[in-house]
């Protein structure tokens, strides 16, 4: 959702959520009801209709609690309040963790709760009122969330789906999976995800191949490659479409003359890929996959392995966040009643991200922004009457949501128009004293995010990237042998969790670098995105076969021909091609090694980049 189709969004959900809570008795709080219901909002969109609800199903009662709880507890004791807040930004910083996914949901959760402590309301209201404000947020954005799902409710898995076969995007694949998974699994969406995997594990090696061609041969292969993009993207429009084709031409294949050694077989591969992903989206069989009943579970179980630890990035981050949001309300505690404490919180929290290249990106939008809006609201100041600083605020809200997301320096300045135009215009004060208080605070908060953003842990070594990468791979590597000796029955269980561990910290200390190690290119910046997301991948999945053990000692071998191949210069083996699924592999286990294949070449192509 973008520009004036996020304006509308946003322009529902306010008047909706006010109207409604006036007309419920909540009074005053209606407003706060109005505005938590834009930060629910962040984290009830990005998945299936399933999917989403069933994360506002926990996420609700969770934002109702952050939001109202602080504020209760702090008319009785504000250290209670801070120490508690401070909590809820910890757990909010460690939510990512979880997967991209859980990103917003953590962005939602902290901001929710900062805006609901720091937000001043114009008058009194009971402890009914202020917890039935976020109440009613969570039931106006479900609501919303079934309005805009219910006529299409897999439409989001299919655009992953059709993105992961024609889109270059790092965590395309990833994404499409796991949304797959969260969106009651159909067998004729199963067969196109095991297809695209294939597709893309076969146009990785041929491209791979093709760099080590010359003449005629290379250029034959990029011709290949050029045919099966379009037939791909042909395809794709075909898996977004609501109900299936009537008609669908066949793949048309693009066979080039003789190959050398085994590029012909991969050439194969390729197109039945694409042949078959065709067959599934003409005959949508829309019976439901059978996965295995612990699945759920045990994907949790290896996105949090790792995550409490010192050696955890997630995890050092979350203590910045939150030590940084203390320091912030101690000092918002020294001005109380001030209506500019919510822009000066909300700003130290946005400001601090898992990486510090964000947070001192974030720190530059935001003073960027509110001195070219100061300079505005300036000129406004000098030439209009004070009465006209509140419908301009307002204009100025409803621009900056429309560009939020492609010019946040932009939205930041129209903020300070509408901050500083409404607090001088309800509240009678100055509002040239107000503009200078408000660039004041955001100078502090801008202080506090980056001192906190770029603080080093101590002892803590700061390894650059390709150390960080090679750190990675082996982790995953070691995981996959240990798997192998799981599916023989001869793993020691507490060697296999350490694995885990161990993976899942060198992937998360590969996406986000200590302050002070030198500052990726953009193109290592794509490349760790690719490889953060294929090297979980390779994880999950192999947590997945662990699950399905009936064909356990052919499982092994390929899974072991994958740990052997991560460090090979292409991802193939002697005969040019990824090990084939065992025979008596079923549907499932088929997909899930396909999913492995894929997520090698995408390794192999990170490290071009990344060594």
């Amino acid at each position: 959702m973008k520009g004036p189709g996020l304006l509308v969004v946003v322009l529902v959900v306010l008047g909706g959520t006010a109207g409604l809570g006036f007309a419920a008795g909540l009074g005053n709080a209606s407003v706060l009801a109005a505005l938590t219901a834009l930060f629910c909002l962040i984290a009830a969109v990005g998945g299936p209709l399933r999917s989403d609800l069933r994360l506002l199903a926990g996420f609700g009662p969770a934002l109702v609690l952050a939001v109202g709880v602080p504020r209760l507890l702090g008319a009785v004791s504000r250290w209670a309040a801070i120490a508690l807040l401070v909590v809820i930004v910890f757990l909010a910083g460690l939510l990512p963790a979880l997967g991209s996914r859980y990103v917003t949901v953590g962005l939602g959760l902290g901001m929710a709760s900062v805006f609901g402590y720091g937000f001043q309301l114009t008058g009194s209201a009971s402890a009914g009122q202020i917890l039935g404000a976020p109440a009613m947020a969570v039931v106006v954005v479900v609501l919303l969330r079934l309005l805009m799902g219910a006529k299409d409710p897999g439409k989001q898995t299919r655009e992953a789906l059709a993105d992961a076969l024609d889109s270059a995007k790092p965590d395309a694949q990833e994404s499409a999976g796991r949304l797959w998974l969260a969106d009651r699994p159909r067998r004729w969406t199963g067969r196109v995800l095991g297809g695209t995997l294939r597709y893309r594990a076969a146009t990785g090696m041929l491209d791979a191949r093709r760099r080590q061609l010359s003449g005629e041969d290379a250029a034959a292969v990029g011709e290949l490659l050029g045919s099966a993009a379009e037939e791909a993207t042909r395809l794709a429009d075909a898996i977004r479409a609501h109900e299936a084709p009537s008609e669908l031409e066949p793949v048309r294949r693009a066979e080039p003359g003789s190959l050398p050694g085994a590029t012909g077989r991969l050439v194969t591969g390729l197109w039945d890929a694409l042949e078959g992903i065709r067959d599934a989206v003409t005959n949508r069989d829309r019976t439901r996959v059978a996965l295995p009943p612990k699945l759920g579970r045990e994907l949790l179980r290896v996105d949090l392995e790792g995550l409490f630890s010192w050696r955890s990035t997630q995890l050092r981050h979350a203590i910045r966040c939150a030590l940084g949001m203390a320091l912030a309300l101690v000092v918002a505690g020294l001005r109380p009643g001030d209506p500019l404490t919510v822009s000066f919180l909300m700003t130290t929290f946005a400001i601090m991200q898992p990486e510090w290249h964000d947070t001192l990106s974030k720190a530059w939008q935001r003073l960027a922004g509110s001195f070219g809006g100061a300079v505005v609201l300036a000129l406004v100041i000098w030439l209009l009457p004070q009465g006209a600083l509140l419908p301009i605020g307002l204009v100025a809200l409803l621009g900056g949501f429309s560009v939020m997301q492609s010019k946040p320096m932009v939205f930041n300045g129209c903020m300070v128009l509408l901050s500083v135009g409404m607090n001088a215009t309800t509240k009678h004060l100055d509002p040239r004293h107000v503009l200078v208080e408000y660039l004041l605070l955001m100078l502090l908060a801008a202080v506090i995010g980056l001192l906190f953003g770029f603080a080093a842990v101590p002892g803590v070594r700061k390894p650059g990237v390709p150390e960080r990468f090679g750190t990675a791979v082996d982790a995953v590597r070691d995981l996959l042998v240990e798997v192998t000796s799981a599916l023989r029955g001869a793993s020691d269980r507490r060697e296999l969790g350490r694995r885990f561990r161990t993976s899942a910290r060198a992937q998360q200390g590969l996406l986000a670098a200590e302050p002070g190690t030198q500052d990726p290119t953009p193109e290592q910046r794509e490349a760790l995105d690719r490889a953060v997301e294929a090297l979980r991948g390779l994880s999950v999945t192999a947590s997945s076969l662990l699950l399905r053990r009936e064909s356990g000692a052919a499982l092994a071998e390929a899974v072991e021909e994958v740990a052997r191949e991560l460090y090979e210069d292409d991802g193939l083996d002697d005969d040019g091609m990824l090990t084939s699924p065992p025979e008596t592999a079923d549907e499932e286990q088929r997909l899930l090694l396909d999913t492995m294949a894929a997520d090698v070449v995408a390794v192999q192509e990170a490290a071009r980049t990344l060594r």
